[in-house]
């Protein structure tokens, strides 16, 4: 008769439940606490302290820039007309929303009067203008860090108020080529270092989709505007978070490049040398999908990289995963039901559209994205406490965290909170970050390879009420770890939920793939609508 050998049955790893009941009841715990910040902060925000933008007047103005751009081309409008057009626009929402901070109207109109004569001249045909000049005569709008010649550069900082721009960033350069006008600034948070939009130079900006709740940062200024047609076309810049977190609260495009392929001189402080090595990247913001192809190969000219974003995507045969919750991040809030669902509603499309459901990810080792961009942050050129002395020595932490709380400081809680963030707690150890960027991109670059994409909720919640962020300090981190990781992602608008405030999410791919994540934000557009105005249209 045969032995049989007895096996004792598998015990379970109560060690591990625990763990997992644990974390579950921190997750709702954390959901209770955001429920109790909105409930108190919208005792205080409420309909009577509401306001809301007008329509436009001109339909042409819901269009997208590179729309516009045809028509100026085809002699249907006049650029004189489009920029008149949105300086009257400008007029009509800035008091609400607060977006613009300094204008150069009377410049911009003699640039579209000469737009103009080179289009009825015959000089140029309308081929070789779409080719060489693809934004010829269309007025476009960047932040106030960003410099133009003349105009305010003061980065937020009261210390700077005075300060104006010696030459055009190498951006701006670009787009002026491109046949583009800059005829506004608009507003920042203190040295681009929040993701709020306020400071003490220009105060608060409002969301037009609703005036009580924040617009995000640091291109908070940009993604309002546009958003409420102020401008057809934005140059971001993107440390953490700062283009794709405004214009997901604003509920339209943003891109942000491969890191180190964009020149960076004259954005803030950064000079031409510091392009490969930082981890802020100028990208497009705008209503509609189009215009970010245009934009991004305007941006490129001059780049030592040589980027494909002529090849034609077919997004049916891209290969697609998700990641949907906070991989173990207990600083972050949870994604909210809404943002949740309409992750799942693309995840859902894709899948239906190649056949083959996308995989969910569940990176290990992703829950340690912000310590890995607070490390990154301080190996930037810029020293935040002489940056806020405008480089006329450095700022006490705590002298100034006392200045702060007697009303007597010239900087913002966000500023205070990070010097306290510097000087207080304990520093990352820079071989334990290597070790994590090495693990996170390696696995990333073997699941995507160059047909994969990543989508990611860009933000956990729609937009907050103004100042909770100050309550909620970490929440950036579901954009800033793609920065660490200098991955290429786009900021998609999935329509509004039932307050009628932005949804949305972020495309990812592997470096030097972000042909890949815009065309994906072009057919997630298609299905879904994207930009939805922030007003009622005829």
């Amino acid at each position: 008769m045969p032995s049989i050998s007895a096996h004792a049955p598998d015990r379970p790893d109560y060690a591990k439940m625990a763990k997992t009941y644990f974390h579950v009841f921190l997750r709702l715990l954390f959901s209770f606490y955001d429920c109790i910040i909105d409930f108190f902060f919208g005792l205080y925000y409420n309909d009577t302290t509401r306001k809301y933008i007008s329509g436009v007047d001109y339909p042409f103005m819901l269009e997208s820039a590179s729309s516009v751009a045809r028509k100026i081309r085809n002699k249907e409008m006049s650029s004189v007309d489009v920029v008149n057009a949105y300086i009257a626009r400008i007029a009509q929402v800035n008091g609400i929303l607060n977006s613009v901070v300094d204008e150069r109207y009377k410049d911009a109109i003699e640039e579209a009067k000469q737009a103009d004569k080179m289009i009825e001249s015959g000089e140029w045909s309308k081929e070789r203008l779409e080719k060489e000049r693809p934004f010829h005569g269309v007025p476009i709008s960047t932040k106030e860090s960003t410099a133009i010649k003349g105009m305010r550069h003061t980065f937020g900082l009261t210390l700077r108020s005075h300060e104006t721009a010696s030459d055009d960033a190498e951006v701006i350069k670009s787009m002026r080529r491109a046949g583009a006008i800059p005829f506004v600034l608009t507003n920042i948070p203190e040295l681009n270092m929040w993701y709020e939009t306020r400071c003490n130079v220009y105060g608060q900006t409002n969301n037009p989709y609703d005036t009580n709740r924040t617009v995000g940062g640091s291109s908070g200024g940009e993604s309002s505007l546009i958003s409420a047609c102020g401008s057809p076309l934005g140059i971001g810049t993107d440390v953490g978070g700062s283009v794709r977190m405004p214009a997901y609260f604003c509920g339209i495009f943003g891109h942000k490049p491969t890191s180190g392929m964009i020149n960076l001189q004259g954005l803030t402080r950064k000079a031409a040398e510091h392009t490969e090595m930082s981890l802020t990247v100028p990208g497009p913001i705008c209503k509609h999908a189009e215009d970010l192809l245009p934009t991004m190969k305007v941006l490129m000219q001059g780049s030592k990289v040589e980027l494909d974003l002529t090849t034609k995507v077919d997004v049916a045969k891209l290969r697609f995963f998700y990641i949907e919750d906070d991989c173990g991040d207990l600083r972050v809030s949870p994604i909210q039901s809404d943002q949740l669902n309409a992750l799942r509603k693309a995840v859902k499309y894709v899948g239906e559209l190649t056949g083959v459901p996308p995989k969910k990810l569940v990176p290990s080792k992703w829950k340690y994205g912000y310590k890995v961009w607070r490390y990154l942050i301080t190996q930037e050129p810029e020293r935040l406490a002489w940056e806020l002395t405008n480089r006329n020595g450095t700022v006490c932490w705590w002298w100034e965290t006392l200045r702060f709380f007697t009303g007597t400081s010239p900087y913002t809680l966000p500023s205070i909170l990070r010097l306290i963030d510097l000087n207080v707690f304990p520093k990352e150890n820079p071989e334990w970050v290597k070790e994590v960027l090495e693990s996170l991109l390696g696995d990333l670059k073997r699941e995507l390879g160059d047909n994969g994409v990543l989508l990611h909720p860009t933000h956990p919640t729609t937009a907050f009420y103004h100042n909770a962020a100050h309550l909620r300090p970490w929440n950036f981190t579901y954009t800033s770890i793609i920065n660490a990781l200098k991955l290429p992602a786009t900021q998609i608008p999935l329509g509004l939920n039932s307050k009628g405030l932005p949804l949305g999410v972020q495309a990812i791919a592997n470096p030097y793939c972000d042909r890949l994540t815009i065309a994906v934000a072009q057919e997630l557009e298609q299905a879904f609508g994207g930009w939805v105005p922030p007003f009622k249209t005829i």
